[in-house]
């Protein structure tokens, strides 16, 4: 498991490579949909810190706090602050697949169409949800068993 800073700073610097644009929404959702996937695909939680249900979806509420100096603005890999966090070492073959398998099928997608995605009516976010709060903590059991049940498998990285 990784700090929210070391997954969200892979996820930004991946996301240059590919050429997305990254703002604290839209990350808040990747990282949500990383985490998840990772705990379908392989059985582990990506993240040591637990997200909340806000009202645009799911939420690390500390690294929001981190990065809401960017606004609604793109956050860039150059970024000083940015480059002090730790990233995921590359042998970490499972996790660096899923954030890539991950940006490929999400990361072109807006931060606002992401935000309805959160919001699938079936989905743990809208189970945890509760109008005008923000603190309310969404379970990686609940978490694991939705993308298990909906979203793309992610296979095994090839040796």
């Amino acid at each position: 498991m990784y700090d929210a800073r070391t997954v969200a700073r892979s996820i930004i610097e991946r996301a240059s490579e590919l050429q997305i644009n990254i703002t604290n929404l839209k990350l808040q959702k990747l990282l949500y949909i990383v985490h998840g996937t990772m705990l379908a695909a392989f059985e582990r939680p990506l993240l040591n810190t637990g997200f909340s249900a806000w009202k645009y979806g799911p939420v690390v509420e500390s690294l929001y706090h981190d990065l809401k100096v960017f606004g609604a603005d793109s956050i860039k890999t150059s970024d000083f602050y940015i480059q002090q966090w730790p990233r995921i070492p590359k042998v970490d073959e499972e996790a660096n697949h899923v954030i890539d398998a991950v940006l490929g099928h999400f990361g072109k997608k807006t931060g606002a169409s992401l935000v309805e995605w959160s919001h699938d009516k079936n989905g743990p976010w809208h189970a945890a949800y509760q109008d005008k709060t923000k603190g309310t903590g969404i379970s990686n059991d609940e978490i694991q068993k939705f993308f298990k049940e909906q979203v793309v498998k992610v296979k095994r990285p090839q040796a």
